[in-house]
Order: structure tokens, then C-alpha cells, then sequence
């Protein structure tokens, strides 16, 4: 039974009356037994039976982590259909690709805002039934395909669903997942996806005695392995925040024992720190960054076996008094696994969660590996590396440093193109492999930059040390053809708004702060820090402060706020040319139709 409702079905056999799914609504945290879990799906496959979906029927499904959402992904696949997952930002044109890519007929929407989205793109779509699962502002609507999911509950039965379970196969397609950096749809069977989580759960011990949290939408095909398929695997709770304002304070409450996030999120956590910092009293300020000077030390000390035991005493003293509390607040304090998706965290950020005793572990995959090739084992990581391959997966490294892969975990094109030679993929990076075995990710091939020198590198290597700084959000390397590294830089917002009202710095709104003398200065000691590490040719010897940060719905960052260089050049194509041509003042023209006056700051 290696089946996505084939889990459900032996979770509520094995542990009825464990937690199974927990939803925090209007304050208040509602949970679900895997008992109560399989008697929604029942429900809801009567419910979906009444609309036709049947064996090989494609379901969209768009919107946010929400019991009815989650709900329907198993009720629709005990019905043998297959659930295209599409984000809940996805512009009209990355919906009307999915739509249409995956040739879904019927499309189940969480609200108001997706129903919206697709009415925009109906003509252009061959989507004959629309279910919305929350119907505020939509009494109004006479659209003949929309339907009430309360309205199909309330006339559906709960009848036994375990022969239909039973008949699944675990080759039938269970998943159709997109790759926004590919723009390409794979399709996913139940079988490896299983066995991909499968493989963590065994390495990293994890158990129905876990629980584990989703930040973000099951869309994202790694969030889709480690938090949906993982907990079904293990049978360990699953725990859905009410919405990414109370993320804090929903993970405090729910206190997790496994963390899967991109590197964004736990950068955010580090940032949301400082911001909490720089608005403290000088003397609670001043005591932080003392323990945390310190802290640091003793790590460095503890990684190379020299920590003392008045090390250790020091170490036990700044935890108690600052970093557990600080673990607390973030809902960091049960944490046993703490996965990072996408490439690796700086050193820095890497090294800072690893001394409050939080072990991150890197991990790599992508929509068509199942979400997973590589992942570092409990207590062996590094801020270097992503782990080796996992068991059934193989990796290696052609003569220009792109890694390709080969795993027993595998989807297909929906669109039946070639994709692979010989049974190696190209996963669309570049890297090397250590001497341990482990892969390093540098980067994304088509991301290199090639200096006039004729140095090539990733720039994400310079990005990600720059991006550590608390003060700022994102960093995109301009280098290509030019003799020296520029940096555009995006400020963060809180951080750097806690530091200048520190500062006592005045300042009407974002693009103001970002052109002050005072932040640049900020972001110029920061930089000449990070010069300090590099070798000569990658030095940034220029940098830019933009008016704004990037925008999702504009492709400018992916939605696990990854940057998308070619949507930034084009969008921020006055920048580029600026730089590029050595001007030391640019007038940006905007994509919001409004003009910037910007200044190219020399290091």
C-alpha cells in the first residue's frame, strides 16, 4: 500500500487516535486523529465522486497548507486521480501554463483571491469545475462552474473507502509538480516519492513520535517530500500556522521536533533577531552582542576540539540568559532536524544555528528527483557541502562542473521530452564533489558569470556571503564581461528600519532609508568585510542600493526567494546598463511606471 491514501488508511489502522493533523484557526489550534483524517477523506471522495473525478482525472489543486486542501489531495487520489499542485502566488501566466501543460479539468481553489486568478484565464483554460474552499466574497458570483466545497460536503456520506484505497497501484501517477526554473511539469507516481521520504525517515530516525511544520505551500515539490509525504511516511503530526504573520508565534506554540525550510527562512529567523535586538535598551543591546561575540568564539573553538570546560561553563551561562530564550520565541527549542532545500546557508548563518544547537542539514532535489537526491546524515554536516547521494541515487560531475544525478526516485515529463542521457540528469547545477563523497552545490549553470578576465564563478557563492548581513535581503552579483564585481543590494526592511531608528535616523518610507548616506555606509563596512574573504578578481569594487525589493509576481525572486537573474536584468535593465557603463548615477525607470534616482557607490 505505497500509496499516498494507502498511508492514511495504515496510519488510522496502526495509530487511530495519534495526532495526525493540527490547523490553527482564529487563534485557536484545532487537531485531527488519523481516524478523524481518514473519515474526511471519506467524505470528500463521495463529494468528488458526485463530480465526476474518477481513474485519471487531472484535479489542479491552488492554494495555501489547509485542512481541506489537504483533504482533498488524498480523496482525490483514492479516486485514482492525479493533483497538479499549483502555488498560491502563481501569476495568470504561470496558472494558465499549469492549467493547460497538465490538462486539468477540474480545478479546487482556497479562496477568493485564486478563484480571481482563474476567472482571468478561463477562456484560455479547459477547466470545467471549480471548487472553492473558502466562500467569502464569492455569494456574488454566478459563474456555473464554481462550486461550494461546504455545499458537496453537506451532501456527501462517509462511506468505507478501503477497497478503493486498496485498489490504487503505487505506479499510478500521484503527482504533476512544476519546476519554475525549467518552466516544465514532471510527473510523480506514488512509489518514489514514498520511498524518497522513506529514505530520510530511516537516516534521520524520525518517528510517529515527531512532528513537523509547513511553511509553505505543497507546491514546491521539496516542501512536498519533507513535510506532506514525511509525516504520512513516519505517521508524525503535521502542522499548519494560520498564516506567515503568526509564523512565530505558531511555531512557538507548537513547539516542533522537525524543521524543513529554504535557506531564506532561516535567514529571515536571524534577521527577525536583529531587528528584536536593535530595538532593545542599550544595555540589553550591548549584553547580546557581547554573548554573541562570545558564543561564536567558543564555537569556533569547540569545532577544532579545543573548548574547555570554562568554555563550557561560558557556553551553558549565554544560553540560559540569551540564546534559549531567543531558541523559544522562535519555536526552535524541540527542534532535533532542521532540513535547508535549496543549496546551502553562509558559513555564518550556518555556524550561528549550529552554536545555539540547532543542527541544520543541507539537503538537494528537485521536481523531477522526487525532491530529493542528497541530504547530510544527523551530527555529520558542514556549511560546505549538501550531504551525499542517498541510497538508490548516484551523482557526478561532467568536465564543466555540472552535476548530473541518477536515482531510483524519478518523475517524468508531462510533456514526454528527453530529459535525461543514458539515465543521467542534468540537475542544472554546477559543482564538485569532496573527497567524503559529499556534493557541493556552487550555483545554477546558466547563473555563471564570466568575467573579461576570463574568470568564471558562481555568483552565488559572493551573493550568499553578502546576503548574511541581518541588514540586508538579497544580493545580485553583476559581473559578466566587466573587469570587477558590482553588487545591487536590497536592504531588509525591519532590520535596517530597528538600526536607523537606533541611530535616531528620519526617513518617510523604504526608498528614502535605502538612499540614505547613513545606510549606505552601513552596507559599504559590511562589503569591504566580505572583500577581505575573497580572492582579488571577485572583489565588489561597486554597489547599488535599490529603491525597492524584488517582487515574486514579477519572476524577480522564485517563491523560495531564490533570485531570478534573468527576470532582474530585464527588469531592472537601467541598473545593469549603468553599472556596466561606470556611471555613478542612474535614473530607473520602473516597472511600477515611476522613476528612481539611484547612486553607484565605488568601494
Amino acid at each position: 500500500m505505497a500509496t499516498i491514501p494507502g498511508l492514511v488508511l495504515s496510519n488510522k489502522q496502526t495509530i487511530p487516535n495519534a495526532v495526525a493533523l493540527r490547523y490553527k484557526q482564529l487563534g485557536i489550534w484545532n487537531s485531527y486523529s488519523w481516524e478523524e483524517y481518514y473519515n474526511e477523506v471519506a467524505i470528500l471522495v463521495d463529494a468528488y465522486k458526485n463530480l465526476s473525478v474518477s481513474k485519471g482525472t487531472i484535479v489542479a489543486v491552488y492554494g495555501n497548507n489547509i485542512p481541506k486542501l489537504i483533504f482533498s489531495i488524498a480523496a482525490v487520489q483514492t479516486l485514482g486521480g492525479i493533483v497538479a499542485l499549483i502555488h498560491p502566488e502563481s501569476t495568470e501566466s504561470e496558472l494558465t501554463t499549469i492549467l493547460n501543460s497538465s490538462k486539468a479539468e477540474v480545478l479546487i481553489a482556497e479562496d477568493q483571491q485564486q478563484v480571481d486568478t482563474f476567472l482571468k484565464v478561463e477562456s484560455e483554460c479547459n477547466i470545467n469545475t471549480v471548487v472553492y474552499l473558502d466562500g467569502r466574497g464569492l455569494s456574488s458570483y454566478e459563474n456555473t462552474k464554481l462550486n461550494s466545497y461546504d455545499d458537496l460536503v453537506s451532501k456527501s456520506v462517509n462511506s468505507n473507502i478501503d477497497s478503493q484505497i486498496q485498489s490504487i497501484s503505487d505506479n499510478d501517477i500521484a503527482f504533476y509538480l512544476f519546476d519554475e526554473h525549467e518552466n516544465k511539469i514532471y510527473k510523480v507516481s506514488h512509489d518514489p516519492i514514498i520511498r524518497n521520504s522513506s529514505k530520510i525517515c530511516d537516516l534521520n530516525k524520525l518517528s510517529n513520535k515527531d512532528s513537523i511544520v509547513s511553511y509553505l505551500p505543497l507546491s514546491i515539490s521539496t516542501n512536498l517530500l519533507f513535510t506532506y509525504i514525511t509525516s504520512l511516511v513516519s505517521g508524525m503530526s503535521f502542522n499548519l500556522p494560520e498564516s506567515n504573520q503568526t509564523i512565530e508565534k505558531d511555531l512557538q506554540e507548537i513547539g516542533p521536533t522537525i524543521l524543513y525550510a529554504p535557506s531564506f527562512v532561516f535567514k529571515h529567523i536571524i534577521s527577525s533577531i536583529s531587528y528584536r535586538i536593535e530595538s532593545a535598551s542599550e544595555s540589553n543591546y550591548q549584553r547580546y552582542m557581547w554573548h554573541y561575540s562570545k558564543l561564536m568564539q567558543i564555537y569556533d573553538r569547540e569545532v577544532s576540539g579545543n573548548k574547555s570546560l570554562i568554555d563550557t561553563i561560558w557556553k551553558a551561562w549565554i544560553m540560559l540568559t540569551t540564546f534559549a530564550p531567543a531558541k523559544n520565541v522562535f519555536g526552535l527549542t524541540k527542534i532535533k532536524h532542521a532540513f535547508v532545500s535549496d543549496g546551502v546557508l553562509s558559513k555564518v548563518n550556518f555556524n550561528f544555528f549550529h552554536a545555539i544547537g540547532v543542527e541544520i542539514q543541507h539537503s538537494f532535489g528537485q521536481a523531477v528527483s522526487c525532491g530529493c537526491i542528497s541530504v547530510q546524515p544527523d551530527h555529520s554536516v558542514s556549511s560546505e557541502n549538501v550531504g551525499a547521494p542517498m541510497s538508490g541515487a548516484e551523482v557526478k560531475i561532467n568536465d564543466n562542473s555540472e552535476v548530473y544525478f541518477k536515482t531510483d526516485c524519478l518523475g517524468e515529463d508531462v510533456d514526454g521530452g528527453e530529459n535525461s542521457e543514458d539515465g543521467w540528469f542534468n540537475s542544472g547545477y554546477v559543482g564538485s564533489i569532496d573527497e567524503s563523497g559529499n556534493l557541493i552545490i556552487n550555483g545554477r549553470t546558466e547563473d555563471i558569470i564570466t568575467m573579461k578576465s576570463g574568470k568564471k564563478f558562481s555568483p552565488e557563492s559572493v551573493e550568499n556571503l553578502i546576503s548574511c548581513s541581518p541588514f540586508i535581503k538579497s544580493t545580485v552579483i553583476v559581473g559578466d564581461n566587466q573587469d570587477s564585481n558590482s553588487a545591487i543590494i536590497v536592504i531588509d526592511p525591519n532590520s535596517v528600519n530597528s538600526w536607523a531608528d537606533r541611530k535616531n535616523i528620519r526617513y518617510t518610507g523604504y526608498a528614502e532609508l535605502a538612499g540614505k548616506d547613513e545606510v549606505r555606509n552601513l552596507i559599504m563596512d559590511h562589503i569591504k568585510c566580505v572583500n577581505e574573504t575573497l580572492e582579488a578578481e571577485l572583489k565588489v569594487k561597486k554597489f547599488v542600493i535599490l529603491h525597492r525589493t524584488l517582487i515574486m509576481n514579477a519572476g524577480e525572486v522564485s517563491k523560495t526567494m531564490e533570485v531570478m537573474r534573468k527576470n532582474i536584468s530585464k527588469n531592472l535593465s537601467d541598473v545593469f546598463s549603468a553599472i556596466e557603463n561606470n556611471e555613478s548615477n542612474i535614473k530607473v525607470n520602473d516597472i511600477d511606471q515611476l522613476s528612481y534616482e539611484l547612486k553607484v557607490n565605488d568601494i
